[in-house]
């Protein structure tokens, strides 16, 4: 898999236009950058062909806008966008990865960003803010305020779903992580699905090392085949109890991941499955690591007839995957 520097220079106007058609983090944004811009200095990272959260900031009344872009035909676009929109005034177009420009003339009050993957820092969104700070004042305000990755165990999908897609899907026998659109995550998931990884762009920046470890209970009996992945943000309030925009929901442009294991493994109603995850999300290419489990109880029959404790469980690894595999 290419390390996100490597991927933004794979963008293509075709990216661009399906993120911007994605009405529900579209509007997301519109109205927290209308409501939080108005007489201050921004800074768009990563700004795209489009420009496009740099000219909704220039035309909500921001004193000023910087806006970077290192894809060279993406910037030349969004030269082009801005030279179009007559915003050329307001918002300055600069050249290069966020993380190699110098000091800007100013230091900025809003840091906007879609910095954005399938899982929440797989693009290098902890690198890039962390970074960014030094081009802020130090109460500048971040849009979004906040991303999470939520997993949840599931079952394989059904063969209708990938008859519906409109392409086919190619991977390797020994892919472990599919990026899948539209992935039906309520039909296929064996329970409610839980945050591994949260990212808080405010002052002090996301948590580079985050480790967690999650207990499901399945909801029902079926086929463990792995783990799937949506992401949510939120864009003004980094604690609010519903997210402003989620992978999981009709529309979105972000594919969901589905993590497979080596094996099926059939799991029955009530039965917990315990998956360790391990983020390292400060280098030039993030990392992720998921360990599967089962509990099992740990006495036989024969020890709890003789007063063993029957409550006592022991955990059967299932297999660990690794993201970027």
């Amino acid at each position: 898999m290419a390390d996100p520097q490597s991927l933004c220079d794979r963008y293509s106007s075709a990216t661009y236009a399906r993120m911007k058609a994605d009405e529900a983090r579209t509007g997301a944004y519109a109205a927290a950058i209308q409501r939080s811009v108005s007489g201050r200095v921004c800074l768009d990272i990563g700004s795209g062909a489009l420009a496009l959260l740099a000219v909704m900031a220039a035309k909500a009344g921001a004193a000023r806008v910087y806006a970077v872009e290192a894809n060279v035909e993406a910037f030349a676009a969004a030269r082009r966008t801005v030279e179009a929109e007559g915003l050329t005034d307001r918002i300055t177009l600069i050249h290069g990865y966020s993380t190699s420009i110098g000091a800007l003339p100013e230091p900025v009050d809003v840091l906007l960003h879609e910095i954005i993957g399938e899982l929440a820092g797989s693009e290098g969104v902890v690198r890039v803010l962390l970074d960014a700070r030094r081009h802020a004042r130090p109460a500048a305000l971040s849009i979004p305020a906040a991303a999470a990755s939520l997993l949840a165990p599931c079952e394989f999908p059904p063969h209708e779903y990938f008859a519906a897609l409109p392409h086919p899907m190619l991977s390797s026998p020994a892919a472990t992580a599919l990026k899948l659109p539209q992935l039906p995550l309520a039909a296929i998931s064996l329970a409610p699905p839980q945050r591994f990884e949260q990212l808080d762009f405010g002052e002090g920046g996301p948590e580079p090392s985050q480790r967690r470890e999650l207990r499901f209970v399945a909801a029902r009996r079926g086929v463990l085949r792995g783990a799937c992945v949506h992401v949510e943000l939120r864009l003004l309030d980094a604690e609010a109890t519903d997210a402003d925009v989620s992978s999981a929901r009709e529309g979105s442009h972000w594919p969901n991941v589905l993590l497979l294991l080596p094996e099926e493994h059939p799991v029955e109603e009530g039965e917990a499955i315990v998956v360790a995850t391990h983020a390292e999300l400060a280098g030039e290419q993030p990392r992720y690591e998921f360990e599967f489990f089962v509990e099992e109880p740990s006495a036989t029959s024969g020890e709890v007839a003789a007063g063993a404790d029957a409550s006592a469980t022991r955990r059967r690894p299932l297999g660990k995957i690794y993201y970027p595999d």
